[in-house]
């Protein structure tokens, strides 16, 4: 039987310098392996859309293949909005 208890998040990395590409837009879904869309969903997609210059640009896709991996994601997302912004809701 698997634990109810919920995984920690590891301890933040620091201050990194993080640099790159420009962020074009995001969308976040429901992805499954069929090429049509058509068959069961077994992981939530983000994919970014990045543009290096005028001439190149790409697209980004990470799956997030369980529930824990999804909460550890919105986790650490929120742990850095509270950093970045300590009096937002």
């Amino acid at each position: 039987m698997k634990s109810k208890r919920k995984r920690r998040l590891p301890p933040p990395s620091g201050t990194q310098r993080l640099q790159g590409l420009t962020i074009e837009s995001y969308s976040v879904g429901s992805w499954c392996p069929t090429p049509d869309g058509s068959g069961p969903a077994e992981a939530v997609a983000i994919a970014i859309n990045v543009r290096w210059n005028a001439d190149v640009q790409a697209q980004f896709v990470m799956r997030l293949k369980s529930p824990e991996a999804v909460d550890a994601m919105i986790q650490s997302l929120l742990r850095h909005k509270r950093d970045v912004w300590p009096e937002a809701p």
